[in-house]
């Protein structure tokens, strides 16, 4: 069944005349109208609409689709296409197309800061806190001068979407390493083809996730550094969002799907290989472009602390031009 509606039980009936017929079935069949409810309610599932992203951060969606987690709390995962960008994918939630999507923290943060009545129900990923855990990094030709952030004054960086938590963060970076933040150039490419505009001179540097990062550097380019870890380490990356009223009016279909995704998320931790799998069968992805590529670390749960430290940082480098409460983004546990 779709959220909010609910089966019509037997227990409703309530006339005699009805009642006389219900109790003329149960003399032939020798079956309780009571028993036939039950049984039937127990076998329904509430549909659950996902606005999904063909990235590793999703995994662990597929994962639990696949294991029967959701299943097992009575929700029916259905995938909805139709959202090219996390910022594309909150309209979905506001028209009522989809009741989740994955989206990035920052997208959502946006959405909140225009006034848009949308909510945070979950996390997938938090952004890395090493360079050694990091699946992202910012990469540049191999015979490149360039040797640290601070060198990317007066030079062009190439990112997939501008005003986002990357440029947020690239920034920062710049800026902890002893440059001017405002003296660098940022221009927008889809991420399959960041590694090229660097390769044939179209831009400096450019910031790759995996598995695109170790494809750039399998063919040549090199790691200039790890923003992220130096400059916003753990802050949320992808995350789950929701309409608020979506939200309000279903609060027991909530705390099901908080449950089976958060086993979702530990065994999707536990499964490194099956997360790989599951993004080449669903994002059709060769499976050998994954080989060596990282995993990002799965997390259910968003941070608080950590949301508004991301929040400070896009207010900080001009990506947000209004602040948001993180506790009124992220919805309460029941």
């Amino acid at each position: 069944m779709k959220v909010g509606h609910t089966l019509r039980s037997a227990r409703r009936l309530r006339t005699a005349g009805i009642a006389a017929v219900a109790a003329t079935a149960l003399v032939l069949t020798g079956c309780s109208s009571d028993a036939d409810a039950t049984e039937e309610n127990s076998t329904q599932t509430t549909t659950i609409r996902i606005a999904p992203q063909p990235i590793a951060d999703f995994a662990p969606i597929w994962l639990g689709m696949e294991k029967g987690f959701f299943t097992d709390q009575g929700l029916d995962i259905e995938i909805v296409e139709g959202g090219a960008s996390s910022s594309a994918q909150i309209p979905l939630l506001l028209s009522g197309n989809a009741d989740f999507a994955a989206t990035t923290a920052t997208a959502a943060i946006q959405a909140k800061s225009q006034n848009m009545d949308v909510t945070l129900v979950g996390g997938l990923t938090n952004f890395a806190a090493s360079d050694d855990t990091d699946q992202s990094g910012l990469v540049v030709a191999k015979d490149s001068r360039l040797t640290g952030f601070r060198d990317l004054e007066g030079k062009t960086v190439a990112i997939s979407g501008l005003k986002s938590v990357s440029e947020a963060v690239i920034s920062a970076a710049v800026e902890k390493s002893g440059g001017s933040a405002s003296k660098v150039s940022f221009i927008q490419a889809p991420m399959p083809n960041l590694g090229d505009l660097v390769a044939t001179g179209g831009a400096d540097a450019a910031f790759l996730i995996d598995p695109f990062l170790s494809k750039a550097t399998g063919e040549g380019l090199k790691v200039l550094g790890h923003p992220f870890p130096l400059a916003a380490p753990g802050v949320p990356g992808t995350s789950l969002a929701a309409s608020a009223p979506f939200v309000k009016a279903n609060p027991d279909t909530i705390a099901k799907f908080r449950t089976a995704l958060a086993k979702s998320v530990d065994f999707a931790n536990q499964n490194p290989d099956l997360v790989k799998a599951a993004l080449a069968t669903n994002a059709k992805i060769p499976l050998d472009m994954l080989t060596n590529s990282k995993n990002p670390t799965f997390d259910a749960v968003i941070d608080p602390a950590a949301l508004t430290a991301e929040i400070e940082l896009l207010l900080e480098y001009g990506v947000l031009t209004e602040s948001v409460d993180a506790s009124s983004l992220l919805t309460p546990a029941k």
